[in-house]
């Protein structure tokens, strides 16, 4: 009985197969989204160049940019979720071993989570740097407010950085 039941609660791992899918369609996703995004950039600028006819702003185009950078990385957040969850709790990826990017290589719990945190510490100062593109400060307040957005964002990329 003990052993059936070990051998249930071992193979019980394998639903999370479900969630590897998941993610790794949710990545494929964004990932199709943003090219998407980089061909309405595309369009964006050729009307910016005065050949169409829509009236297109340079910080729109900004905008956009921002926008494609923060559905990459939020497509990277998912890849590398998704080969962690796999590697830690189903099966090892052969494949990993002939390539030489550390990029995919988890080991544990504590490594996924940190490569998770570095990358999504990147998409908040995206996001935020977005958010800093569309405010117009109108005054003193708002400008010192902006400039301690900019220096916690720098210190805490920093220490991210910061080896040992």
């Amino acid at each position: 009985m003990e052993n059936k039941f070990e051998f249930m609660l071992w193979n019980s791992r394998l639903i999370l197969v479900v969630a590897v899918i998941c993610c790794v369609l949710a990545a494929l996703t964004l990932v199709g989204l943003g090219a998407s995004e980089v061909l309405h950039l595309i369009h964006g600028f050729y009307n910016y160049i005065g050949l169409g006819s829509d009236p297109v702003t340079r910080d729109a185009l900004v905008l956009i940019v921002i926008e494609i950078l923060d559905t990459f990385l939020l497509a990277s957040i998912l890849f590398i979720f998704s080969f962690g969850m796999y590697e830690l709790f189903i099966s090892s990826i052969e494949e990993k071993r002939n390539d030489i990017s550390k990029a995919f290589q988890i080991d544990s719990i504590d490594e996924l989570k940190a490569k998770l945190g570095k990358v999504i510490v990147m998409l908040l100062t995206v996001k935020t740097f977005a958010f800093l593109v569309e405010i117009k400060p109108t005054n003193m307040l708002e400008m010192v407010y902006l400039a301690v957005i900019v220096l916690l964002i720098s210190v805490s990329l920093w220490l991210g950085h910061k080896k040992g």
